[in-house]
C-alpha cells in the first residue's frame, strides 16, 4: 500500500494529568479533550537528528556514524483563534468578569459638544461600538482616579487640542458604586469645560460584570503539556480512496511564543501552534515510550497466511492472554432470581466496551448509571457494572486474580449467566474510576490488565 498525503488535521488536545488547569478549567482527569483545532491551515510534523561520524584512512572518509539528539516538533497553524486557544499557546487565565471581578473596558467615541458643553453618550453608541447589539444595559465607569477625556479634533479627525476637565452625570447604577447607568431613555452627559460646539473624542471606561473574556497572560506563564491526537486522510494510490489517520503524540510541550499581525489589508493573521515531542506512553500501551504513533486505516496483508497461524501453546514462557484476552459487557446478563435484575442490565446497556492490548475501556455517563446494593453484603452499594473476562484458557481454574486464586465458584458464577468455563465475571463500581489488577498462572508470564473508565457525561 502506498499513500499521499494532501489534507489538514483536526487535533485535540487532551490532559497528561488529573487537576490539569486549562485557562480557568480544570479537568479532573487525564486523558480530557481540553482544547480542539478544526480550523486548521496547515500542520506539519518535522524530526531531526544530530550524526557524527568516526573518519580516518586515507582520503580520511566516514567510517561509522552515530546518530542521535532526535527532536520533533509538530506545527499547526490555526486560522482562528479562541480565548482557550490563547491559554493553551501562552499559558495564560482566563477570566469571566462578574460583579466580584469586574472587568474595565476602553471606549472612544466621537461626539458633538452643543452650547452648554455637554456631549450625550445613548445606548445606541455603546451598542454600536462594543458590538453587543442586544445588550441592554451598560455602566459608565465614573471613579475619580480614572477620569474621562476629551480630545478636539478636526475635519481630519486629527486631535488639535486636549479638554482634561470633564465630568460626567446621570442616574448612578444599581448594586455597581461610581458607575452611571445608560439604557433605552436614559443617556450619560459628559460635560466639558472649553469643549462648546466642537467635535472631541471622548475616552472613558465601561465597568462590565458579563459578556468578556479576559486573557490575563502573567509573566511566569508559559504553554503546557498535553496528549495530542490528530486526525487525517491519507489518500491511497492504487484505488484513490481516502483511508482515516490519525497521528499521535503522547506528550507534547507547547511553544510560548507567538505572533500576531495586525493590517489593513494581505491575509488575515494565522496562528501558530508549535509543539515539541517527548516520549511518553500512549493511552493503550504501557509498555514502552514513543514519540510519535501513526495509525493508517486500511487493508494492508503484508504477511502470508502461514505466517499468521501457529500455535500460542509453544511459547510456554510468553504473557498469559496475550492475544487471547476478550472482554465483553453485554454478556452479563443477571440470573433470574437476582434481584437488580432490571437496573443492572440497565447498567450493561449503557456501557460500550472496547480492548486495545491490555487496556480496557468502559465507556458511559457514569451519573446516569444505577446505584443499587450488591448481593453480597460486605461490597456495598455502588453503580455496578459487569464485565466477562475470557482469558482464553479451557479453564479459570490455577488462574490468579491478583492474590485470589479462581475457583470452582467462579466458574459457576460465570455459567449462571451464560459465560464460557475460560472466563469469569468482574464487576466494577463505575464511579470509583480506573482499576487495574494482574492475571497470572503457573509457568507463564504474568498479565498486567488496566480498565479505564471513561466517562463521557463529563
Amino acid at each position: 500500500m502506498k499513500f499521499g498525503v494532501r489534507e489538514i488535521c483536526d487535533v485535540t488536545f487532551k490532559t497528561t494529568s488529573a487537576g490539569q488547569k486549562v485557562g480557568k478549567t480544570v479537568f479532573k482527569k487525564a486523558g480530557m479533550p481540553a482544547f480542539m483545532i478544526d480550523t486548521a491551515r496547515t500542520s506539519s510534523l518535522e524530526q531531526s537528528t544530530t550524526t557524527n561520524y568516526a573518519q580516518g584512512g586515507r582520503g580520511y572518509s566516514r567510517l561509522i556514524a552515530w546518530e542521535g539528539e532526535k527532536q520533533m516538533t509538530f506545527t499547526v497553524e490555526d486560522a482562528l483563534i479562541s480565548p482557550t486557544g490563547l491559554a493553551v499557546l501562552t499559558g495564560a487565565g482566563l477570566i469571566n468578569p462578574s460583579r466580584d471581578k469586574m472587568a474595565h473596558v476602553h471606549i472612544t467615541l466621537d461626539k458633538y459638544v452643543d452650547n452648554n458643553g455637554q456631549a450625550t453618550v445613548t445606548l445606541a453608541d455603546l451598542q454600536e461600538e462594543t458590538g453587543l447589539d442586544t445588550a441592554k444595559v451598560f455602566n459608565v465607569c465614573s471613579v475619580e482616579m480614572v477620569p474621562a477625556y476629551a480630545t478636539v479634533i478636526d475635519g481630519s479627525g486629527a486631535g488639535i487640542q486636549f479638554l482634561p476637565d470633564v465630568t460626567i452625570s446621570g442616574s448612578a447604577s444599581a448594586g455597581i458604586t461610581d458607575t452611571f447607568e445608560v439604557k433605552e431613555g436614559q443617556d450619560a452627559i459628559f460635560t466639558i469645560v472649553d469643549g462648546a460646539n466642537k467635535t472631541v473624542k471622548l475616552d472613558f471606561y465601561l465597568v462590565m460584570t458579563q459578556g468578556v473574556t479576559e486573557v490575563q497572560i502573567k509573566p511566569d506563564d508559559f504553554g503546557g503539556y498535553f496528549y495530542v491526537e490528530a486526525q487525517t486522510l491519507f489518500r491511497r494510490e492504487d484505488t484513490g480512496k481516502d483511508m482515516a489517520a490519525e497521528l499521535i503524540l503522547p506528550k507534547v510541550k507547547v511553544q510560548s511564543g507567538f505572533t500576531f499581525t495586525m493590517a489593513a489589508n494581505g491575509d488575515p493573521s494565522t496562528f501558530n501552534f508549535t509543539m515539541d515531542a517527548f516520549p511518553g506512553y500512549t493511552m493503550f500501551d504501557k509498555t514502552k515510550k514513543v514519540m510519535c504513533l501513526i495509525q493508517v486505516i486500511g487493508d494492508d496483508k503484508t504477511s502470508t497466511e502461514e505466517e499468521t497461524v501457529h500455535d500460542h501453546t509453544a511459547y510456554e514462557d510468553s504473557p498469559l492472554y496475550e492475544d487471547t484476552l476478550t472482554v465483553d459487557g453485554s454478556k452479563i446478563l443477571e440470573a433470574p432470581d437476582d434481584p437488580n435484575k432490571v437496573v443492572s442490565q440497565a447498567n450493561q446497556d449503557a456501557i460500550t466496551v472496547t480492548r486495545n492490548g491490555d487496556i480496557i475501556t468502559v465507556s458511559a455517563d457514569v451519573d446516569a448509571l444505577n446505584t443499587f446494593e450488591s448481593t453480597n453484603p460486605s461490597q456495598g452499594s455502588g453503580k455496578w457494572i459487569g464485565l466477562a473476562i475470557d482469558t482464553g484458557e479451557e479453564s479459570i481454574i490455577g488462574v490468579k486474580y491478583n492474590d485470589y486464586a479462581l475457583t470452582q465458584a467462579d466458574v459457576d458464577e460465570a455459567a449462571s449467566v451464560n459465560v464460557g468455563a475460560g472466563s469469569f465475571v468482574l464487576w466494577l463500581k463505575a464511579e470509583n474510576g480506573d482499576k487495574q489488577f494482574t492475571l497470572s498462572k503457573e509457568g507463564k508470564a504474568d498479565t498486567v490488565v488496566k480498565i479505564v473508565i471513561n466517562d463521557t457525561g463529563i
